[in-house]
């Protein structure tokens, strides 16, 4: 019974979790069981994605000789993992808004843990799930019969997720139940979420310039000590040190679990219920605005949400800010006696920016969608929606150009850039931000979702994560490839001849991407 309850709870909230997949396989004629396995399966493929894409890069390393590389990718891949669950947990459990729904169901305190948790899991898996790729190249280089190197790794691989889960949990939970927390709930959330995605990036930072090691003929990594009773539970499993690796492992993941059994889930309705009642503070009213400057602050205020923010940075700024500092920090790339030829390949490479910083989970992409029911109530006064949705844009475009030119301009200033590239560069970024900035506005509408109760149910929208991580591969690839050709033909071909063909091509087509924005969308308002 106790399990079955279990089971239902963690469909209710498997589906829960992304509402616009779930409908979209209810459009299909999927329900029931067949629903909760079509979900499933997309968590699944989305992690054998990443699997394979982390994956593929270490198979080259023989982890069973290099003690340092094996306790750099649990260290990289741990960081990942628990930024990502700090992020979410918080997200899943306080900032929906489901918990009223639960209250009059006959489930206990602990299943609505364990339920939410398992969502939490399959959302966080993909940053994790390289490791045991990990421990099975590990304990396959170390000589072990396969039979027992997919049984260890997978007991491995299980321990270090309870060992996470509980870990961000114990932080989570333990932050919201301060007193602090509930006079201070914003900032608190600045700083618990923040927190997170700064550790992730210094960590990944702090760990691409450790000192290698040459011994025997190859190159290692410092060994992170933290980690090497992994390297031995896998690597020597049937020796002392190796038993005694796994026996540290087991009884620290036992204690962790201990603690929220015993510190979260007694009182875990009275946290949240407390955490989510906190009395919201007072606004200032403005005298003598126009309309245009209401709007705008009104817009400022859907976008101050810490856990927005946060959400935001992490899921569409943390990916070019780590490839950034990352270059920045080995010293190897001096761009200030750069060739004037290239002028053209800096502007295509701020564009390439936008495409970076600019997709589903960006603040412009979701913009409408803030409105929640204020929508709708807008919707019936007496302003034009034209108008209205048009200061929207406007604001949330400025706010992307701002973040992806800042982007930009930092990397040209860490990189050396001569003024004038570093102009250019920007520029590129701001007219990569517009263009893109209209294709997710206008999506955002088209997709518009005004009852969500998590904003993952936003970044989640059409093609769901596997899609957002397919567009930022594809993104990733194709501006390499284009840079490089341009940048070749950059010294074959005559200056004035090969830029004026492109910046041709690229006002031409901007243009064209403008006017069609203009008639399949911003035409439907007037």
């Amino acid at each position: 019974m106790v399990k079955g309850q279990l089971i239902e709870l963690t469909r209710v909230n498997l589906r829960y979790a992304n509402p616009q997949l779930t409908n979209k396989a209810r459009e299909k004629g999927k329900s029931g069981k067949e629903l909760s396995s079509y979900l499933l399966r997309q968590y699944v493929l989305s992690a054998m994605i990443f699997l394979l894409i982390y994956g593929f890069t270490m198979f080259m390393v023989d982890f069973s000789r290099m003690p340092g590389f094996f306790t750099y990718y649990m260290a990289l891949f741990g960081i990942l993992g628990l930024s990502q669950s700090v992020t979410i947990i918080y997200n899943v459990f306080f900032e929906g808004n489901d918990l009223q729904t639960f209250l009059p169901l006959p489930f206990r305190q602990g299943q609505i843990f364990l339920a939410k948790i398992a969502v939490v899991a399959l959302t966080v898996a993909p940053y994790v799930l390289p490791l045991i790729v990990v421990f099975i190249l590990t304990g396959w280089r170390s000589g072990l019969l396969l039979p027992f190197v997919i049984l260890f790794s997978f007991l491995l691989f299980c321990l270090c997720l309870v060992l996470i889960f509980c870990l961000s949990s114990l932080i989570v939970f333990g932050l919201a139940r301060t007193a602090f927390f509930q006079k201070h709930k914003k900032l608190v959330t600045s700083l618990l979420l923040g927190g997170s995605m700064l550790v992730a990036i210094f960590g990944i930072l702090l760990m691409n310039n450790q000192t290698s090691t040459f011994e025997k003929g190859y190159t290692d990594h410092e060994v992170i000590s933290l980690f090497i009773p992994f390297y031995y539970a896998i690597s020597q499993p049937f020796t002392q040190i190796g038993v005694l690796s796994w026996l540290g492992v087991m009884m620290v993941a036992a204690g962790l679990a201990g603690g929220i059994k015993i510190g979260i889930l007694p009182k875990l309705y009275d946290q949240l219920t407390t955490a989510m009642s906190g009395t919201e503070a007072k606004r200032k009213h403005k005298k003598n605005q126009n309309l245009k400057q209401l709007l705008w602050s009104y817009h400022s205020q859907l976008v101050r949400d810490p856990n927005l923010i946060m959400q935001v940075l992490s899921s569409s700024l943390l990916t070019p800010i780590i490839f950034v500092f990352a270059f920045a920090f080995t010293g190897e790339i001096d761009l200030s006696s750069i060739d004037i030829r290239l002028i053209g390949v800096v502007f295509l490479a701020g564009v390439s920016f936008a495409f970076l910083t600019v997709n589903q989970t960006s603040f412009v992409s979701n913009m409408i969608s803030l409105d929640r029911e204020n929508f709708l109530f807008i919707r019936s006064l007496p302003l034009s929606m034209k108008k209205y949705l048009k200061e929207k844009f406007r604001f949330a475009c400025c706010l992307q150009m701002f973040l992806t030119g800042g982007i930009a301009l930092v990397s040209g200033v860490i990189f050396r850039m001569p003024l004038l590239f570093l102009f250019i560069l920007v520029l590129g970024s701001i007219l990569g931000s517009y263009l893109l900035s209209m294709r997710f506005f206008a999506r955002d509408y088209r997709m518009l979702q005004l009852e969500w109760t998590n904003i993952n149910q936003l970044f989640t929208r059409g093609s769901g994560a596997l899609g957002l991580v397919a567009a930022m591969i594809g993104t990733i690839i194709g501006s390499v490839i284009l840079l490089v050709l341009y940048g070749i033909a950059a010294f074959i071909f005559p200056f004035w001849l090969l830029n004026g063909v492109v910046w041709f091509l690229i006002l031409g087509c901007s243009a064209l991407w403008v006017w069609h924005y203009k008639r399949v969308f911003w035409s439907r308002f007037d």
